[in-house]
């Protein structure tokens, strides 16, 4: 019976890591295609991450637990003294669920913000006009919210008041890209973080600056305040 119960819990434990992985590329494509499903609503696209992400954990993450508890476990207890291992696996399992899951929304979340962003900044690759002498003006790509625009013919202040779409940029999905693309250091952050010990502070500080000099390829303003922002943004995570 022994040999039995454990091949069978082995079994279902291979299946739900199977099922897992697979739903995590599906869940990826479906929030990349429901940008274009939604005329590109970022914060739409945002909530059918958030429900995969739900669904994932609901349907598979939980179940290793609900299946041990309420099937396995019982059948072991009274068979044997052999279950505490057995349970391991399963508490194994669901932290490796667990880990990958918060990868995934992370990388996610910057492949959703990626294709946002390419759709998103089209609209300002157009040419703009002074609204007095109707002379070229030019505005600046990389802010993403009202500007005051002097024009170099009539000196008249003309107000670009820029669509939601691309105000949106200037919002999460900056900060999503820049996270994406330090997505090898964040991973080892959140590794050093699990293993414990002084490695640690010196993962995140890897982290945080390749972010931060991310983000002033985005945002090139940003690079007059780099150092400070790393200081608080590390301050607050010790």
């Amino acid at each position: 019976m022994r040999e039995q119960l454990i091949a069978r819990w082995n079994v279902f434990l291979g299946k739900m890591r199977a099922r897992f992985t697979e739903s995590l590329t599906y869940g990826e494509q479906a929030v990349l295609d429901a940008l274009d499903e939604n005329g590109y609503d970022y914060y739409g696209a945002y909530r059918v991450l958030q429900a995969v992400r739900a669904q994932i954990y609901n349907d598979l993450v939980q179940k290793v637990s609900e299946t041990w508890q309420q099937q396995v476990e019982p059948q072991m207890r009274a068979d044997g003294d052999y279950w505490p291992a057995e349970s391991q696996k399963g508490h194994e399992l669901s932290e490796w669920m667990d880990r990958q899951i918060d990868l995934w929304v992370f990388r996610t979340e910057g492949q959703l913000s990626k294709k946002y962003y390419a759709h998103a900044i089209q609209l300002v690759d157009r040419n703009f006009f002074c609204t007095q002498c109707n002379s070229p003006v030019r505005i600046q790509r990389d802010f993403f919210m009202a500007q005051y625009v002097s024009c170099a013919y009539c000196n008249a202040i003309n107000t670009f008041e820029p669509e939601t779409k691309y105000q949106t940029i200037g919002w999460n999905v900056v900060h999503n890209i820049a996270a994406f693309n330090a997505f090898d250091e964040y991973r080892n952050m959140q590794a050093a973080r699990s293993a414990g010990g002084p490695g640690y502070v010196q993962a995140m500080r890897s982290y945080y600056e390749k972010y931060f000099d991310e983000r002033i390829k985005l945002l090139p303003h940003t690079a007059a305040t780099r150092q400070r922002d790393l200081e608080a943004e590390i301050r607050k995570h010790i």
